[in-house]
C-alpha cells in the first residue's frame, strides 16, 4: 500500500480546502493509506473527511506571524519538525508554507509534489519564503508541480527557473454529484426580480468592496431593481455592513453568513457573480456552471478556461468599471440572461468530464515510475 501524505495549512472553508477534501475522499484507500496533516487543527472542512484518513494537525489554534517565525529554520528543519514518519508521496496542496516544509524533505525514495493554486507574480512568488531564491530552490526539489489551470502554470513558469516538462496541470476535481443532490435541498421563494448570489470569503482578494459600490450605483443612480445574496464570512464583514447600511442597500444586499450548503442558493438564483481580484482555479465559479447557473466574472485566472474564453459565461475585464457596465447590461437584457443560462447548461456537461478521479491516479503513477527510472541511475 502506498503512503500518502498531503501538507496543508490548515482545512477552513476556503476552495482550495474543499477540493482538497474532495480529492481525498475520492481516492482508493486499498491502493492508499491517507494521511492529512495541517500546521493548524482550525478548519470546517476536517468534519467532511473520510474515517478512513489519518488526520494530524501541529498547532490547536493559528496564530499571527507564524509564517513569518518559521522563517528563522530552514525548510529542512521544519519538515523535521513538522512531518515525524517517512511516506512514499508527498503532496504540498498549497503554495508558499507548506510548499516550504515538503521541500525539506531529504528521503530520496519519497516522491515530492506541489499543488500551485493561485497565479503568482514576481513580487507574490516568494510568499512565505525568505526570498525568491530560496523559493526557486524550493520548488525545484519537488519531483513534479501542478498547477489548476494553464494561466496558474504560465504565470509560475515566468517567475522562476523551473524545468517545464515537470509542470502539469490538473484541474480541480469535485464531487458532482453531492454539489447536485445538495442543490436540490430547499429552494429560495421566487422573487419578481433577477437574484445575484456570490460565495466567497469575505477579505480584500474577493473584491466585494467594489461589487457593494457597483450594487450602490446600480440600485441609486439607474434605478434598477434586483437583489444580492452574499454568502461568506471574514475579516471585512462589519465593515461591509456598515457600507450597506450607510448608503440604505438594507432592501437589495443580504449578508447570509457562512453558509455548509451554498448550492441550493446559487442553483435559485439568476446570475452567480464573482468580483475577485484574483483567483487561481475558483471552485464556486465551476459549481455554478455545474448547477445550470450562469455566470459573470472579472478576468482571473482560470475564468476562460471554466468558461470557455467567455461562450459560456460573462467575462469582463478586471477593472470596477468593466464589471459595473456588464452587470448593468444583463440587468436590463432579459435575451442575453437567457442566452447564458442556455449556454451554462451545455458547459456543464464539459465540466462534469474534468472531475475524474482516474486523471489523479494516472497522474500519480505516472509520476511514481519517473521517480523509480531516475533512481536506478
Amino acid at each position: 500500500m502506498i503512503k500518502l501524505l498531503f501538507v496543508n495549512t490548515d482545512l477552513r472553508g476556503g476552495g482550495a480546502e474543499k477540493v482538497l477534501v474532495n480529492l481525498v475522499n475520492s481516492l482508493d484507500y486499498s491502493k492508499y493509506e491517507v494521511t492529512v496533516f495541517t500546521v493548524f487543527k482550525e478548519g470546517i472542512n476536517r468534519e467532511y473527511l473520510n474515517r478512513e484518513i489519518k488526520q494530524k494537525w501541529f498547532f490547536n489554534k493559528p496564530f499571527k506571524g507564524y509564517s513569518r517565525l518559521a522563517l528563522l529554520f530552514s525548510p529542512k528543519f521544519l519538515f523535521k519538525l513538522f512531518i515525524k514518519n517517512k511516506y512514499d508521496i508527498i503532496i504540498s496542496y498549497l503554495e508558499g508554507f507548506p510548499s516550504r516544509i515538503v521541500s525539506g524533505c531529504n528521503n530520496p525514495n519519497s516522491l515530492l509534489l506541489s499543488w500551485i493554486h493561485l497565479e503568482l507574480y514576481q513580487n507574490t512568488i516568494s510568499y512565505e519564503f525568505r526570498n525568491t531564491k530560496e523559493a526557486e530552490k524550493a520548488y525545484n526539489r519537488f519531483d513534479e508541480i501542478v498547477c489548476v489551470a494553464n494561466t496558474v502554470k504560465d504565470c509560475f513558469l515566468k517567475c522562476l527557473q523551473i524545468p517545464e516538462e515537470k509542470t502539469n496541470v490538473i484541474y480541480n476535481l469535485l464531487d458532482i454529484q453531492d454539489i447536485k443532490n445538495k442543490s436540490l435541498a430547499f429552494e429560495l421563494p421566487k422573487i419578481d426580480k433577477i437574484r445575484l448570489c456570490t460565495v466567497g470569503r469575505l477579505n480584500p482578494q474577493k473584491g466585494y468592496d467594489r461589487l457593494l459600490r457597483i450594487v450602490k450605483k446600480l440600485f441609486w443612480n439607474n434605478r434598477l431593481d434586483f437583489e444580492l445574496l452574499i454568502l461568506g464570512m471574514g475579516p471585512l464583514e462589519l465593515e461591509f455592513k456598515e457600507y450597506i447600511k450607510k448608503n440604505e442597500l438594507e432592501n437589495i444586499v443580504k449578508f447570509l453568513g457562512y453558509q455548509e450548503n451554498p448550492y441550493a442558493y446559487i442553483k435559485s438564483s439568476d446570475l452567480f457573480v464573482c468580483s475577485s481580484y484574483k483567483e487561481g482555479y475558483s471552485t464556486v465559479v465551476t459549481e455554478s456552471i455545474l448547477l445550470e447557473t450562469p455566470v459573470i466574472t472579472t478576468d482571473c485566472s482560470g475564468m476562460s478556461e471554466i468558461l470557455d474564453e467567455g461562450k459560456s459565461g460573462i467575462i469582463v475585464d478586471n477593472s470596477e468599471e468593466a464589471l459595473y457596465e456588464g452587470l448593468k447590461k444583463i440587468l436590463t437584457d432579459k435575451a442575453e440572461l437567457e442566452h447564458y443560462k442556455q449556454k451554462a447548461r451545455e458547459r456543464a456537461a464539459v465540466l462534469s468530464n474534468r472531475n475524474n478521479i482516474e486523471i489523479f491516479n494516472q497522474f500519480i503513477e505516472k509520476s511514481l515510475s519517473k521517480k523509480k527510472f531516475s533512481l536506478k541511475f
